[in-house]
């Protein structure tokens, strides 16, 4: 388990090199950014923690983000974490547990795409085999744009259902699931900029999808949501689905 202690990540790769030169301006030395452990866990255990996790330039102002106290494993088929690219090691965890199989169906709820072209390319059967050269690559050769698009190549996902708008959401809201399935949320589905989709909406497509896919991944996003608000939309959904 890569995930079993905290990481700092100082290189200027993966979600680091967002705006690694003016960071290093700013700093006066190579910024940090740090990686959650991975615990199990209840809902309760899914807090904010005190490390910064994601940086940027924002209007010319540095913004930094502080993610989750811990990772926590729900259950052997559920996983909260904050920055979207660790879903891909995740997923090939699932498959090395025999949870999952490659050539998932892949359904993304997102306010973006993650599609961004990524110039690594992932070596599934290396990963499967492999925990550190997964590590590795979710951390230092991706990003939270960037991540599926190596997964969609390498074959551990096979056919992509993206939900990022209303539109999208009317058409999959009581979407059936192929019988190997990964639902994967990001919780800035619910960021303040997309209040104008009725939260109802979001909600009853989202419980009706968790009951029915084989394994989900949760991401807390801080860049995109602010962490409470996120946090409390996922105990919304959990506690009553539970």
């Amino acid at each position: 388990m890569h995930y079993a202690n905290k990481q700092i990540l100082n290189q200027n790769l993966g979600n680091n090199a967002f705006a690694w030169d003016e960071r290093t301006a700013e700093y006066g030395q190579s910024p940090i950014l740090t990686i959650p452990a991975l615990i199990d866990g209840t809902l309760d255990d899914v807090k904010i923690g005190s490390q910064i996790v994601f940086e940027e330039i924002e209007n010319g102002i540095l913004r930094s983000c502080v993610g989750l106290e811990n990772f926590v494993q729900l259950s052997e088929n559920m996983i909260v974490f904050d920055n979207h690219n660790h879903a891909i090691y995740f997923w090939i965890d699932a498959v090395r547990e025999g949870i999952i199989q490659p050539g998932f169906e892949l359904i993304h709820i997102d306010e973006h795409s993650d599609l961004w072209n990524n110039d690594n390319h992932l070596d599934l059967e290396k990963a499967i085999t492999n925990p550190e050269y997964a590590w590795d690559f979710t951390n230092l050769s991706c990003n939270v744009g960037n991540y599926i698009l190596p997964a969609i190549e390498s074959g551990l996902v096979g056919n992509m259902i993206r939900i990022e708008n209303e539109y999208q959401i009317d058409a999959y809201i009581d979407y059936i699931p192929s019988s190997m399935s990964v639902l994967n949320i990001d919780l800035d589905i619910f960021a303040p900029e997309l209040d104008h989709i009725p939260n109802e909406k979001k909600i009853k497509i989202i419980k009706n999808l968790l009951e029915k896919v084989q394994y989900v991944t949760i991401a807390t996003s801080p860049y995109f949501i602010e962490q409470c608000r996120a946090i409390n939309y996922l105990k919304n959904i959990l506690e009553k689905i539970g």
